[in-house]
């Protein structure tokens, strides 16, 4: 459920990331939420606040950085105004170079033209860089697949 407010010195669940890690996995969701908001690219990371408070546990955990890393959903986004930005469900991909992070479900506020993500699928600029045994291993979840398991 989207949130009424900020709360951005509680990490609900996500206190198990370290810094470095929630610093990551904040800009590779950034990056993933400017594909669904209109104008593309639209926010800078200096420009919005995530709230992790209500942030709950849904699936598979790795250790990355200097932190756990869970698919953690009710991840709560605020533009510097206090706006509400976006809600959503994060999912992640281990990959033979490293960790993609993006939004696994993604719902904007009233404030800005967004393209509600409502399927669980693997955004398409990820599917792009995944190799092709990764994709043979997520491909339930490619891109305008649009089944659910």
């Amino acid at each position: 459920m989207i949130g009424t407010g900020t709360n951005l010195e509680d990490l609900g669940y996500s206190i198990c990331m370290g810094p470095k890690l929630r610093k990551f996995v904040e800009k590779q969701l950034l990056d993933d939420l400017n594909q669904y908001v209109r104008p593309v690219g639209r926010f800078r990371f200096e420009d919005v606040r995530f709230d992790w408070s209500e942030s709950c546990v849904e699936g598979h955990r790795t250790h990355w950085l200097d932190g756990e890393i869970e698919n953690f959903s009710s991840i709560i986004i605020f533009d510097d105004g206090q706006n509400l930005v976006a809600e959503g469900w994060m999912e992640f991909i281990e990959t033979e170079t490293g960790l993609d992070v993006f939004w696994w479900f993604l719902k904007g506020g009233e404030t800005y033209d967004f393209q509600d993500k409502t399927s669980n699928e693997v955004s398409k600029h990820v599917w792009e860089r995944l190799s092709p045994k990764m994709r043979e291993d997520w491909s339930q979840y490619a891109p305008n697949n649009r089944r659910l398991p």
